[in-house]
């Protein structure tokens, strides 16, 4: 059984239709998302082979369903101001009036043609182990002959999502008259929400056709993980065991499933796999801790008996783990077989965190966050300010804790003078809890959220431009300085010299012209701008404009998520005599042991196609724009 064949499942076919919606463009990328995750998994595979006498459950396996599944359907969105309108004949109007005969909805046709309404595209994709309930984003877009102007201020009215799929992927036929053909799959995700339009640059008149609904989608099913039993080990027997040494190593209450059953055999080939709730934020991590989990209990003993090999004649496999545990050279990979042993390996882990290394600190604290042991929050924290190769890795260990140590230093952390710890802190709180006092929020408009957090930190500002459309204020009160003038749509925020407030005009073809007046302090702005009917672009763009102009009181960041750092990064960190961002010093060891550490946690993931951006590459924007700001006004 191949990779792909493990996910044919998804593609019990239940008709035919949306013949146009996709090219063999769309299937490349897709293709080409699924080789590269399976060779980053292939070479952590080749990676974590030490020359221990240990079969492995990866000596026997191959995984499968490890890529996202990406969904499409056809939706209407209501709402616009009169920017809509009736839609083109084809296939997609088809399919839009069955789905509307099938809820009843009475005049469809009316709804069709009115210019408040509009016929969307809409896509996204499942992230890869999600469980039913869990939420991920939409792209929305017009048909090709669409009227529409514009999907500002739309929602994306409720709709089934359905994965397509090739007719010639799904045959090994050689004949088939026409194997491009798409073919509609099982009804995968529901999807709706209000759109978030105009993001980003480029013209106007082109994003204002485009949006997005953070979160809009919710899957209908577990899209679990598979274990595929290579062909030697291929048998029924081999394949119960294996799921019973899974379970064993993560029976915990913090697993986050009832029945604590992670793995489950299928069958003499198939074994499949649920994520347990703590390596909900790094699936990357799970997939190699569980390659790592032996065959046979290991506890006793698992001797080599050439006296020429890594591990001695004579000693015990947690032992020899342990002390190359102490050796940066291999600490990575032997922490992560401790972990693969399960709680057991918590006193051996908790030796490394006395080291004088930091990484050897770092692996141990890591596994033993995973294994949900509190001695390792005060280290991971420290991790996160002083090496920044490791923030990503920390910080996910810290939200993956059901324990008070580590809410304590996130909320601590809020208040760090960098910005990818400070926000990537504020992140790992909002996943451990929504509710979490310290970041506590507020939903303006039912379009973007407002956190004002660490209130007696220094001022800073964070837009995020994926997955949720919200706008955390740091520390102290941020204001607008006048004189400025500034257009945000549909808006103008203008005040001269003088005014200790500014004046927020709305002009709408449906309400007409408002006016309404608040103070300068950011927070009261964006609340009044959200009263009148602002949504999260104009938000953007009123911050975009305050910062470039020189009117916001503090730096705007956007997207400061903390990263796996990249070669270009990791080049200029050695050229700096190890220094990092901030200047803190890098330990050796770290940038030794960089690629060992995998790939940036799901957590903290950015939009395919978005590179990270180092706090040193923004401070030269950053600087370059103080020096514009210096400038005389004209």
């Amino acid at each position: 059984m191949s990779r792909r064949a493990s996910g044919d499942r998804w593609c019990g076919l239940l008709g035919y239709g949306m013949a146009g919606l996709l090219g063999l463009a769309a299937f490349v990328v897709i293709g080409g998302c699924a080789l590269e995750k399976e060779a980053r998994l292939q070479s952590d595979a080749d990676m974590e082979r030490p020359k221990y006498d240990v079969k492995t459950i990866g000596d026997a396996v191959e995984y499968g369903n490890v890529d996202p599944v990406t969904v499409y359907g056809i939706a209407l969105v209501t709402g616009l101001d009169n920017t809509g309108g009736n839609p083109p004949q084809g296939e997609y109007l088809r399919m839009l009036r069955e789905e509307l005969k099938k809820r009843e909805v009475k005049d469809y046709q009316k709804v069709l043609e009115s210019p408040a309404n509009s016929l969307v595209i809409v896509s996204g994709r499942i992230p890869a182990g999600a469980r039913k309930g869990d939420t991920f984003d939409l792209e929305v877009t017009l048909p090709p002959g669409s009227k529409t102007t514009s999907l500002r201020g739309g929602y994306l009215q409720p709709c089934v999502l359905r994965n397509y799929e090739q007719a010639g992927n799904l045959s090994s036929r050689s004949d088939l008259p026409n194997p491009e053909r798409m073919l509609q799959g099982l009804p995968l995700a529901r999807a709706q929400g209000y759109l978030q339009v105009g993001l980003g640059d480029g013209d106007q008149e082109v994003t204002a056709k485009q949006g997005r609904v953070w979160g809009g989608g919710r899957s209908r099913l577990n899209l679990d993980l598979h274990l595929l039993l290579k062909p030697d080990f291929a048998y029924g027997v081999v394949a119960d065991n294996i799921a019973n040494r899974i379970n064993e190593t993560f029976r915990t209450p913090y697993s986050g499933l009832s029945s604590n059953q992670v793995a489950t055999a299928k069958n003499n080939t198939l074994v499949e796999l649920n994520v347990p709730e703590q390596y909900r934020h790094n699936l990357p991590r799970f997939l190699r801790v569980v390659r790592l989990i032996p065959m046979r209990d290991t506890a006793t003993v698992a001797k080599r008996g050439s006296a020429t090999g890594d591990v001695a004649p004579g000693v015990t496999y947690r032992k020899q783990l342990q002390e190359d545990l102490l050796n940066p050279a291999r600490a990575v990979t032997s922490a992560l077989r401790l972990e693969a042993l399960g709680n057991d390996s918590i006193s051996v882990l908790k030796t490394g965190l006395t080291s004088d290394h930091a990484v050897v600190r770092f692996c141990s604290a890591e596994s033993l966050a995973y294994l949900d042991s509190p001695s390792c929050g005060e280290e991971l924290a420290r991790l996160v300010e002083s090496q920044p190769l490791l923030r990503a890795y920390s910080l996910t260990a810290m939200a993956s804790m059901d324990q008070a140590i580590c809410r304590v230093k996130l909320a601590e952390l809020l208040a760090s003078p960098v910005p990818e710890a400070r926000y990537g802190a504020f992140r790992a709180l909002r996943a451990m809890d929504e509710n979490e006092p310290a970041i506590k929020g507020q939903l303006l408009n039912h379009a973007f959220w407002v956190h004002h957090v660490a209130p007696d930190s220094p001022p800073m500002v964070h837009l995020s431009t994926s997955r949720r459309a919200e706008i955390v204020l740091f520390g102290q009160d941020a204001v607008l300085k006048p004189p400025f003038a500034i257009r945000a749509g549909d808006f103008a925020i203008t005040a001269t010299d003088d005014d200790t407030r500014c004046t927020i005009a709305h002009c709408s073809t449906q309400e007409g012209t408002s006016h309404r007046q608040c103070s300068l302090k950011l927070d009261d702005v964006l609340r009044t701008l959200a009263h009148e009917g602002g949504m999260y672009p104009e938000a953007v763009e009123l911050l975009k404009q305050a910062h470039g102009g020189g009117n916001l009181s503090c730096r705007v960041e956007v997207d400061a998520l903390p990263q796996a750092i990249s070669v270009y990064a990791l080049a200029k960190v050695g050229l700096n005599k190890n220094a990092g961002e901030g200047g803190d010093e890098i330990d050796v060891e770290i940038l030794n042991a960089k690629s060992d550490f995998g790939a940036t946690p799901n957590l903290y993931e950015k939009d395919p196609g978005r590179r990270a951006r180092s706090s040193t590459e923004r401070e030269n924007e950053n600087a370059a724009q103080d020096h514009t700001q210096q400038e005389p006004r004209k």
